[in-house]
């Protein structure tokens, strides 16, 4: 008796809790879709799509500012992702140097400009860089890399940029995102 007592005691309890969990389930998907999915597919988010013409690299006048981001897996969401320091994050800053044509080949030619580790304050500051162009590669711990152009030019209005390190392996929504900042 003490044994089918217990059960059904216990079976509203797992019931109630099985139900919660499915709802919080199919809400959660509700939003990724969309939130997230939707809009990038409609190309709302930015990103490159097949046919584009090549991306307009930005003008910066110096290049600082902060890195934010975490993989949060399904919960990608920009209001969410953007309050952690991506600490850890490495940015590989590469100048770009004239190009040379070698039996038909263009061959491009770069020299680093700097690496930065972001610790805990999710600052980074390159301090004074000669004008021209530049490649940022941004390296999350444990995720792929993910690469941004800008152009150094004394006379922009922008110096400080914010990059959003979290993967975005399924959208354009959800991640690594380079964004300057207007004076």
């Amino acid at each position: 008796m003490a044994k089918t007592e217990i059960l059904r005691w216990l079976l509203p309890i797992f019931l109630t809790v099985l139900v919660v969990v499915v709802t919080a389930l199919v809400v959660l998907a509700t939003c990724n879709y969309y939130f997230l999915l939707k809009p990038s597919f409609e190309g709302k988010c930015g990103g490159e799509k097949l046919g584009d013409p090549a991306p307009v690299r930005p003008h910066l006048a110096g290049f600082h500012g902060q890195v934010v981001g975490k993989n949060l897996w399904l919960v990608q969401y920009r209001w969410l992702r953007r309050r952690f320091k991506a600490v850890g994050t490495t940015l590989s800053l590469l100048r770009e140097l004239p190009s040379t044509l070698y039996e038909g080949n263009v061959i491009f030619h770069s020299e680093s400009a700097g690496e930065v580790v972001i610790d805990k304050s999710g600052v980074f500051d390159f301090g004074d860089l000669t004008p021209g162009e530049y490649s940022l590669t941004v390296t999350y711990p444990g995720e792929d890399a993910v690469g941004f152009g800008f152009i150094i030019d004394p006379s922009a209005r922008s110096t400080d940029v914010l990059i959003d390190a979290s993967p975005a392996y399924y959208c354009n929504c959800c991640g690594w995102t380079f964004e300057p900042k207007s004076k």
